[in-house]
């Protein structure tokens, strides 16, 4: 853990990936429906979650805010994780990079072409096309960076 925790952008990406997972599971309690499973967990936490609720019905959001960004931002933080943990692009860390996208674009199409449980929504594949083109950009840019204050040493 403490290897983890030595460079400076992996922490970044750590807290990044903390603070994104916190706003998603915001946006997941004040916006979503009940009927998820999410929500069997939060019966039992008190009135704040009703409270948390009852204050989003009355923001005027779009409707992407409130149903796609949560996964892409839920995505998002998964690769930030996976890039800060891993550090690296090789054979092993493909498999955590990619298992997740695959699951998120898998599913959403199985959603469209299939019938699969749930509902098919394009903003969703775009949220989480977002997400992945911006993890490419920041571990290009952290590999750019890296590259480049090796040159100068």
């Amino acid at each position: 853990m403490r290897e983890l925790l030595k460079s400076k952008a992996r922490r970044i990406e750590l807290v990044l990936a903390l603070v994104l997972f916190l706003v998603e599971g915001f946006l997941y309690l004040t916006f979503r429906s009940t009927e998820l499973n999410m929500f069997r967990f939060y019966e039992h936490a008190g009135p704040w979650v009703d409270s948390l609720r009852e204050w989003g019905g009355e923001l005027s959001l779009p409707q992407w805010v409130r149903y796609s960004l949560p996964d892409g931002l839920w995505l998002l933080s998964y690769l930030l994780l996976v890039d800060a943990i891993w550090n690296k692009f090789d054979r092993m860390s493909c498999v955590w990079y990619l298992s997740m996208p695959a699951v998120a674009f898998g599913s959403e199409l199985a959603q469209m072409c299939w019938g699969f449980t749930g509902t098919y929504d394009g903003m969703d594949l775009v949220c989480y096309s977002s997400a992945v083109i911006i993890t490419l950009i920041i571990v290009y840019s952290k590999n750019y960076i890296r590259k480049k204050i090796a040159a100068n040493v």
